[in-house]
């Protein structure tokens, strides 16, 4: 009877892990990827980031897709990976091998992305709900994401709490691509492994110029409102009133 209880709990947490190193990839790590190349826009003037924007908010069953596809997998990601980062034994002053050390920071980059996705999204996204501002809205999201920042974190703090979790966001993602890879089975030799890191490294400096671009543009571009569409379609409002969270 024991033999099987501990089976059976084994077995759950082995799911439980596949899932947690899926859902980081699929939907989290594609939204994140999406989320950065639309606020790098931002880099080239309100007009551009407005138009990426408006489009977003008139997608169709939009607030479906981000409950299905980014909110339910970002909870479960967040949550059970702070179990796992509880549990973990870190060894990097007895054996401060590569390795060790891509362990040790997976597990604190992500303690602390989970932290700033709270402030980001509890600031940006759901602070109407009590009764905080309203960030995000159809005629002109860039000058109201600008806002947001300066309230956040006035006297320009905002711009290096943000350059960190952008850093450790994209580091927990990109590093977690190669454990997937590794535990999915996807690279079974040490060249692929050296390989699948390469690219990861890329794809973690493409992505961070893209926040950086973001930033920079947010930070130092002029705010001037983007045209309004012609069909009003802008304008459309979503049952519940949330904005999209691309802002």
């Amino acid at each position: 009877m024991t033999q099987n209880a501990d089976s059976m709990a084994y077995q759950g947490h082995f799911t439980l892990r596949r899932l947690h190193s899926l859902t980081g990839i699929i939907p989290i790590g594609a939204f994140l990827i999406e989320h950065l190349l639309t606020n790098s826009l931002a880099f080239f003037g309100a007009e551009r980031f407005n138009e990426q924007v408006h489009w977003l908010q008139n997608m169709h069953y939009l607030i479906w897709l981000e409950i299905l596809f980014i909110f339910i997998p970002l909870a479960f990601h967040g949550i059970y990976g702070l179990v796992i980062a509880w549990q973990a034994k870190n060894n990097v002053i007895s054996y401060p091998y590569a390795d060790n050390w891509r362990f040790f920071l997976q597990r604190w980059t992500g303690i602390i992305t989970v932290l700033f996705v709270l402030v980001h999204l509890g600031h940006f996204r759901f602070a109407p709900w009590f009764g905080g501002e309203h960030y995000v809205g159809t005629e002109n999201p860039f000058a109201l994401t600008q806002q947001g920042f300066v309230d956040i974190a006035p006297g320009g703090l905002w711009y290096p709490i943000y350059i960190i979790g952008l850093a450790t966001a994209v580091y927990h993602f990109c590093n977690g691509l190669v454990t997937f890879c590794i535990t999915w089975g996807v690279i079974i030799s040490i060249p692929a492994r050296k390989r699948v890191t390469v690219l990861a490294a890329g794809l973690a400096g493409l992505l961070l110029l893209w926040g950086l671009m973001g930033l920079h543009g947010l930070k130092h571009q002029e705010s001037t409102p983007a045209p309004i569409p012609a069909d009003n379609s802008h304008l459309v409002q979503h049952e519940n009133g949330l904005p999209p969270l691309d802002s």
